[in-house]
């Protein structure tokens, strides 16, 4: 097989996909680098230093950051290969895992910021850390959206393959 043949099917391979199915994709994938790996990392570290010097996290919040932030990794390559289904599913635990250590953090700086006097550049804290975590749920949204899209061109395909077999040519008795 030649190169010029073999870049051809490649390249056929990759517009089986449709533009906006790709542009999703790639949307989400953004979002998880974002939110996973910059501002969970972040998180991990900071919570492994003892940055937290007023109030420490419990033990629960770096582990589930670290397994949200591999399940979000795992959807992100399961999204890469075409298996939005699948992909959907460690998207879901992980998003909920990363917003369940998100919601910890949130709920902290609220409790923390109504119980003590902070400087005005502190008082916005528990939204920073809000923020930090809509590009997860963002992602995760995303993800739901990709499998529907891929659910719904299954079922397209199976009812399309099913009226040709429905329709097709029979041979006669008599034959």
């Amino acid at each position: 097989m030649s190169k010029a043949v073999a870049k051809k099917k490649v390249s056929a391979a990759r517009s089986a996909e449709p533009l906006a199915v790709r542009i999703i994709k790639y949307l989400m994938l953004s979002l998880f680098g974002y939110g996973v790996v910059f501002w969970g990392g972040t998180g991990v570290l900071a919570v492994f230093k003892g940055s937290f010097d007023d109030f420490s996290p419990p033990a629960w919040i770096p582990f589930a950051l670290i397994g949200g932030s591999v399940a979000l990794i795992a959807a992100g390559v399961l999204s890469w290969r075409r298996l939005n289904i699948i992909a959907f599913f460690p998207a879901a635990a992980g998003t909920a895992a990363i917003l369940a250590a998100a919601a910890w953090f949130v709920t902290t700086a609220r409790h923390e910021l109504e119980t003590r006097v902070v400087s005005n550049d502190l008082l916005d804290l528990d939204k920073h850390y809000m923020y930090r975590a809509l590009p997860v749920l963002a992602g995760g949204i995303l993800a739901l959206v990709l499998a529907i899209i891929q659910l719904i061109r299954r079922i397209r395909k199976k009812k399309k393959e099913q009226l040709e077999r429905d329709n097709a040519p029979v041979r006669s008795i008599v034959d």
